[in-house]
């Protein structure tokens, strides 16, 4: 069994970065890339990460993207929340994007993620498009 966790490490005004680490009971660990969400703003739709916690994640079809991507379920006055690439937070909704490493690409002084087409697509296959529970927590 996969057991998925994303540690946030830094938190401020500007965003929110972590680690997502997949772990496996038999094999140890087969994955782990940086993660980018918007600030902590009280969990408001489109504005806000959301609270830490377990959430089921779904490979579904994305009405936005026009693409499969992990949908993040149950989490409370929130819907729409996806795993999908991106590089600056300025790019999200409320959503996770997963990157390489963390890099300010864009000399603007807030913290990217690399390579998040490639790294989201690693992802996926190591997750083998199954559905998985996500922890959520906060350090």
């Amino acid at each position: 069994m996969k057991k998925v966790t994303l540690i946030r490490t830094v938190s401020d005004k500007d965003k929110c970065l972590g680690v997502l680490i997949v772990t496996d009971d038999k094999t140890g660990v087969e994955f782990v890339c940086r993660t980018l969400e918007l600030p902590w703003k009280e969990n408001a739709q489109s504005i806000s990460c959301f609270s830490p916690g377990k959430y089921v994640c779904k490979y579904t079809m994305s009405q936005s993207f026009k693409i499969k991507t992990y949908e993040v379920t149950g989490v409370p006055n929130r819907a729409g929340i996806r795993i999908h690439s991106a590089n600056y937070v300025s790019q999200l909704r409320g959503c996770i994007a997963l990157g390489d490493s963390h890099k300010d690409i864009n000399g603007d002084g807030i913290t990217d993620v690399t390579a998040s087409v490639n790294t989201v697509a690693k992802f996926e296959k190591t997750m083998n498009y199954e559905d998985f529970e996500l922890h959520i927590i906060e350090i």
